[in-house]
C-alpha cells in the first residue's frame, strides 16, 4: 500500500511524468485505487493475483492476465522477488512504445534502491521520488536499452524446470525452487487411502497435487486452487503427465472468498499466513472456514501450519472432531473430520446467495 500511494502521489505531482498526454496506459501488476478512474477510458490493466484482479473488478476497471500492444505510459508496481522484479523490467519494455515512459513504484525493504539502480545501468537515465517509504521512479526510451541484459531479465524470470528437472516453477512464486518443508511434511502424513473427490486449496506450482496423484489411487477427482495466475501453467504441466486416470481442474481463485458450491470428501492444504512482508494469521483462518464450507459431512481436512499459528480453537468450532497428528520444531499438521453443523448452514446460505 505504500508503494501504491507514493505512486500516485508521483502521478499527481511530478510534471516529466505524462499521465495527461499518453493515449495509451497500461498498469502492470494492478492495484484499485480512486485515481484510476479518470484514467479508465485510456487504461489496460495486468494483474495475475485474484485478489487484486476482484478489487479492479470492484472498481470497474477492466484488466487482463497478460497485455498485449503498445503504450505510451507503463506503471509498475513489482513484487518483492528479485528475479520477478528484473522480469518486469523486461516485459515492461516490450510492451513500451517508442518514446514512452515507465514509472515504477517499489517499497524501500524490497530493495528499491538497488531496482532503481540496475534499470538505470540498462536506460542510461532514471528520475527519483522518495515517498511513503517508497521510491518511485522513471525513465524514458528515448534511446535504445541494453537488449542483452533484458533477454537475460526475462529468461531468468520466466517459468523454467526446478529440482533436476522434476517440476516446473517461476520465480515470485511461494518457494518457487524448492520444496517448501511444511508441505513435505504434510504429504508424510496424508494416508495413501484418501479417495473420492479432492482438493488442494492454495496448490501454487502444485507439490501436493503430485503427491495425491502419485500415491492415492482411489482419487475420483482433484481441484487444484490458486490465486496466483502465474502458478496455474506450472501446475498444469506439472499435474498433466502422471500416469493417472484423475485429471485436475486447475482454477484461479482466491480462497478466502469461498469455493462456491464445490464439495469434497476431502481438502489438503498448506494455507498462507503473509500478506506481502506481513504476518497475517486470518488468511489461513479464512482457508479454515473455506474448506470447511466445502466438505461433506464425513469430509476430511488436512493441513500444515507454522507451529505458532492459532488455528486450533478454530478447528474445534468447524469440525466435531479435530487432533494434532504430528508436530516438528517449527510446523504441525492438523486433521479435522465432520464439519459442523453450524458451519454447514453457513454453506447452505452461501450456495443461495
Amino acid at each position: 500500500m505504500h508503494a501504491l500511494t507514493a505512486l500516485f502521489y508521483a502521478l499527481e505531482t511530478q510534471t516529466e511524468i505524462p499521465v495527461a498526454s499518453a493515449q495509451r496506459i497500461l498498469f502492470l501488476r494492478a492495484q484499485a485505487h480512486p485515481d484510476l478512474d479518470a484514467l479508465k477510458d485510456r487504461l489496460t490493466c495486468e494483474q495475475t493475483w485474484k485478489p487484486y484482479a476482484a478489487g479492479l473488478e470492484v472498481q470497474g476497471i477492466r484488466h487482463t492476465r497478460e497485455a498485449e500492444g503498445q503504450y505510451d505510459l507503463i506503471l509498475l508496481l513489482p513484487d518483492r522477488q528479485r528475479e520477478s522484479i528484473l522480469a518486469d523490467f523486461a516485459h515492461a519494455h516490450e510492451l513500451l512504445a517508442e518514446g514512452g515512459t515507465l514509472v515504477t513504484a517499489l517499497h524501500n525493504d524490497w530493495g528499491a534502491k538497488r531496482m532503481e539502480q540496475q534499470l538505470a545501468e540498462v536506460t542510461g537515465e532514471v528520475r527519483t521520488l522518495s515517498k511513503n517509504h517508497s521510491r518511485v521512479f522513471w525513465t524514458t526510451q528515448t534511446s535504445p536499452w541494453k537488449a542483452d541484459v533484458l533477454a537475460q531479465w526475462k529468461a531468468n524470470g520466466a517459468m523454467q524446470r526446478i529440482l533436476d528437472g522434476r517440476f516446473w516453477s517461476q520465480p515470485g512464486l511461494f518457494n518457487w525452487d524448492r520444496i517448501d518443508e511444511g508441505s513435505a511434511l504434510l504429504t508424510e502424513h496424508l494416508p495413501h487411502t484418501l479417495s473420492g473427490t479432492v482438493a488442494d486449496l492454495g496448490a501454487s506450482w502444485g507439490y501436493l497435487s503430485d503427491h495425491l496423484l502419485r500415491h492415492c489411487p482411489n482419487l475420483r477427482s482433484l481441484d487444484m486452487y490458486e490465486a496466483d495466475a502465474r502458478a496455474l501453467e506450472c501446475a498444469r504441466r506439472n499435474t498433466g503427465l502422471i500416469p493417472v486416470p484423475v485429471r485436475p481442474r486447475i482454477l484461479w481463485k482466491d480462497v478466502t472468498q469461498g469455493v462456491g458450491t464445490a464439495c469434497y470428501d476431502t481438502i489438503v492444504m498448506n494455507p498462507p499466513f503473509h500478506d506481502g512482508r506481513e504476518a497475517n494469521s486470518m488468511l489461513g483462518l479464512k482457508f479454515i472456514t473455506s474448506a470447511a464450507q466445502a466438505l461433506r459431512t464425513t469430509g476430511h481436512l488436512w493441513l500444515v501450519a507454522n507451529k505458532h499459528l492459532p488455528y486450533e480453537n478454530l478447528m474445534k468450532e468447524a469440525f466435531e472432531h479435530q487432533r494434532t497428528v504430528a508436530e516438528t520444531r517449527s510446523f504441525k499438521i492438523l486433521h479435522g473430520t465432520h464439519p459442523t453443523l453450524v458451519t454447514r448452514q453457513v454453506r447452505k446460505k452461501s450456495r443461495r446467495a
